[in-house]
């Protein structure tokens, strides 16, 4: 006889992103990587938590969550990069190598 149906299907690798940064709460500055999925940075929300002074901060919002919150003219803004970009600051991608290394 067959071997009984299995319910749970291997997911294929889900891509994800990793974003580096420096908080900008007062006092805070502190510096932290977090990683996240890129389907959530494209089409969702996504928030992270400064593991130092616990500040959460907004980093994609394509649902329109947060179109009321300062900084996003009216929710037109949707990615950290649209809100650096408009306020004239640089925003570096990279992209990880064969070897895991970072290639800007």
């Amino acid at each position: 006889s067959a071997p009984p149906a299995s319910n749970t299907q291997e997911k294929p690798h889900e891509p994800r992103l990793s974003l580096t940064f420096t908080c900008t709460v007062r006092d805070c500055s502190h510096r932290s990587t977090h990683e996240f999925s890129k389907a959530s940075y494209e089409r969702g929300v996504v928030l992270v938590q400064c593991p130092n002074c616990k500040n959460r901060h907004l980093i994609a919002d394509h649902l329109g969550w947060f179109k009321d919150h300062e900084g996003t003219v009216g929710g037109t803004l949707r990615t950290v990069e649209d809100l650096m970009r408009a306020k004239g600051e640089k925003v570096k991608r990279g992209r990880l190598d064969a070897e895991g290394d970072v290639e800007y």
